[in-house]
């Protein structure tokens, strides 16, 4: 970790505040409106033949399913190798408030607790250190979906209500939930950036205030690091050394932010996918793991 003042947290440029907030509504926006008004009305179809079912009206309920199969094949139609479609978008902001002092001090408690036993205690710390942007996306999964819904229209035919029932509400579970996480601090420094790129093209940039402008994003992205959003610090504490000089001196800025502006929105570009699950780890991989580690 690059050196960086952590005992007390820099302020965040108002300018900054403004693009930071702009941004975050955004990569919500973005997956809203990847929704698909056919996956929802086949989604909520489900529900309402679940209900014909319940008053076992045979009929109705096969009509709602072929309205529902009808849905379906348009969205296939329109992307063959559609896997997934988003039917809904929810978001959640866990922002640690702390400085970088503040979070290694946490990890180190953590670390203390769990050798003393204190699982349930380290893991309430743990939920804490983390400053993102959860974005949960629950998507119909359109490969299997139809498959699921044929296979119950012989039951509803022959009147087997209950078992038709049983596999729709199996069906509902197999809508899957994606998970995008976007680092606040890294989204910070990336703003930032781009603001003091945006001055430093200006007329009469005042260097001061880029100078300001770098520290805040290079204590954003030392923050990150510390909550262990994986990415490649050294290149960016580099490309910060460098404009750290080149600010000291009496060269022109123009452009001179443009590299480091392109560094990080390659990171969040990553970020703003999906994220693998965290497989649980098992006692018997214990050994392979310890080889994979060598």
């Amino acid at each position: 970790m690059a050196e960086v003042k952590t005992d007390v947290r820099m302020e965040e440029n108002k300018e900054v505040t403004n693009k930071v907030n702009q941004a975050q509504e955004n990569y919500i926006d973005e997956r809203v409106k990847k929704i698909t008004q056919e996956a929802v009305e086949a989604i909520n179809l489900v529900t309402k033949v679940i209900e014909l079912l319940d008053n076992k009206e045979k009929d109705k309920a096969l009509e709602e399913i072929a309205n529902i199969l009808g849905k379906l094949e348009v969205l296939i139609a329109r992307d063959p190798n559609l896997q997934v479609v988003p039917v809904d978008v929810k978001e959640q902001v866990i922002d640690f408030p702390g400085t970088i002092d503040d979070v290694e001090f946490a990890k180190a408690e953590v670390v203390r607790l769990i050798k003393e036993g204190e699982v349930q205690v380290a893991r309430d710390i743990m939920l804490q250190l983390a400053s993102e942007l959860d974005i949960y996306v629950t998507a119909l999964p359109i490969g299997t979906y139809p498959v699921v819904l044929k296979a119950i229209i012989p039951l509803i035919e022959q009147e087997k209500f209950e078992e038709a029932k049983a596999l729709l509400i199996e069906a509902l579970e197999t809508l899957v939930i994606q998970k995008i996480v976007i680092p606040l601090p890294i989204l910070r420094a990336e703003q930032t950036i781009i603001r003091a790129n945006e001055l430093a093209n200006g007329e009469n940039p005042n260097k001061d205030e880029l100078k300001e402008l770098l520290a805040y994003a290079k204590e954003q992205i030392a923050l990150a690091e510390a909550l262990g959003y994986k990415v490649d610090y050294k290149d960016l504490y580099e490309e910060i050394e460098k404009l750290e000089k080149i600010l000291e001196g009496e060269e022109s800025t123009k452009d001179i932010f443009e590299t480091l502006k392109e560094k990080l929105s390659s990171l969040m570009v990553k970020f703003n996918q999906p994220k693998a699950p965290t497989q649980m780890p098992k006692a018997e991989n214990k050994e392979e793991n310890k080889e994979e580690s060598k």
